[in-house]
């Protein structure tokens, strides 16, 4: 029976000729799928006023698809379900501890677009690196922790991304404010490489910024975690360029030559 669907809805795989051509790499077809589930849920994105569930949250109201949600992440479809029951009173606040609903906002964008909005993508110009411009250090940490606890891997992943392109700029004026909520609200199990080393790791690859900058200094003071990181990064030394760690606590000595550890 011939397909009377339109022929904007059908959906388009690749023809078998393209599967014998010598230069098709498994780059071409993740790329041909990523532009493929991008195509789709844009479509379902301008489709919202159809879709099967509303989250609320605060005073924000976001029409969504269920199939959406599951495919980003089951663990947010299965706590979204349990609130069947009252689909109108319930909403992701429910989950577990208030979400701002500008953050959710941010991640039903990541839904559809598979790119962060383009208030997440807003400009900034660091003062060292004239072409270097990017997003909000804050914004795109309160995002990831959202994605951490709803277990959304892909807008993990793409914070990251981002977020690591930032921290070529040590000197970015919410670099401090973004680390309090990095190292206060995120969990990161042991050896997953989230955003606590990558910010670990920028600090101690730029020390001699670092150690210059009296906010950092204060950054390492207040975040034992954080200055423990840095340490690991820096060559072997219990203690090494005025930072010294001991049985519970860290001490930063205002000279750069190594002291006594305890």
């Amino acid at each position: 029976m011939a397909d009377t669907s339109p022929a904007s809805s059908r959906s388009v795989s690749p023809q078998p000729d393209d599967w014998q051509q010598s230069d098709l790499s498994a780059a071409d077809l993740s790329s041909w799928e990523s532009e493929r589930f991008q195509a789709h849920f844009g479509i379902m994105w301008d489709d919202r006023s159809n879709a099967d569930f509303e989250i609320r949250c605060g005073n924000k109201k976001f029409k969504i698809h269920k199939t959406i949600i599951r495919a980003h992440s089951d663990e947010a479809l299965s706590g979204i379900l349990d609130l069947k029951a009252h689909p109108y009173n319930g909403n992701l606040n429910n989950l577990g501890d208030g979400d701002d609903p500008d953050i959710v906002e941010e991640m039903v964008h990541f839904f559809y677009h598979l790119e962060l909005s383009p208030k997440a993508r807003g400009m900034y110009r660091c003062a060292t690196d004239e072409e270097l411009s990017g997003h909000s250090l804050i914004l795109l940490a309160r995002i990831y922790v959202l994605a951490e606890k709803y277990f959304i891997e892909a807008l993990k992943a793409k914070v990251l991304h981002h977020f690591s392109y930032m921290m070529r700029c040590l000197i970015h004026p919410e670099l401090v404010e973004a680390c309090h909520i990095i190292y206060k609200k995120t969990v990161e199990p042991a050896g997953e490489h989230g955003l606590k080393p990558t910010v670990a790791k920028a600090l101690a690859r730029d020390w001699s910024t670092s150690k210059k900058s009296g906010e950092h200094d204060k950054l390492l003071q207040e975040i034992p975690e954080l200055a423990f990181r840095v340490l690991k990064e820096l060559p072997d030394s219990p203690c090494r360029h005025g930072y010294c760690f001991g049985e519970g606590h860290v001490a930063v000595l205002r000279t750069a030559a190594p002291g006594p550890s305890w």
